[in-house]
């Protein structure tokens, strides 16, 4: 696909990527600011692990070259919905996290792909950052609409700084 743009999905699976009609890339002197620039998706098909989209106005290497490092974003309606158990990163940010007991704990700040499962990074009600693998022996209970997850953490992880 001449002057594609490549777009790893944080999920790591790239097939919801693919049913997007357009694409907002920021970051970027040339994508207006911190707004950024939208783009029309005239073909996308997937690559290994990645989503290759063809964007109207990107029709050379060079240009494509140019969009690299960039970050990409496309409108929740253009993706299919999350599966069961599965949630869109945006819904868990800024959630609240909270012990099974119901001892606040902190707040979603981000979540980070790894190769066995994600993690769920925290930002603690008493100062500093810590992750939490998003496995069910430890995440019991996630109420998007409510915007708290409640967590059984592991032995003296509460502790840990």
């Amino acid at each position: 696909m001449a002057g594609g743009i490549k777009v790893k999905a944080i999920s790591g699976n790239p097939s919801g990527l693919l049913a997007a009609r357009s694409l907002r890339l920021c970051g970027k002197p040339d994508l207006g600011g911190s707004g950024g620039r939208g783009f029309e998706v005239n073909a996308a098909q997937r690559s290994g692990g990645c989503a290759v989209f063809s964007l109207k106005g990107i029709e050379t290497l060079e240009a494509a070259r140019e969009l690299v490092g960039a970050r990409v974003f496309v409108r929740r309606k253009e993706l299919p919905p999350p599966g069961e158990d599965e949630y869109f990163v945006v819904d868990l940010v800024g959630c609240a996290v909270i012990a099974a007991d119901g001892v606040p704990i902190g707040r979603v700040a981000g979540v980070v792909s790894g190769p066995a499962h994600d993690w769920l990074e925290i930002r603690r009600s008493g100062g500093g950052e810590a992750l939490l693998p998003v496995v069910s022996e430890f995440v019991r209970e996630v109420d998007v609409a409510g915007r708290r997850i409640v967590v059984t953490p592991p032995e003296g992880w509460l502790d840990a700084s």
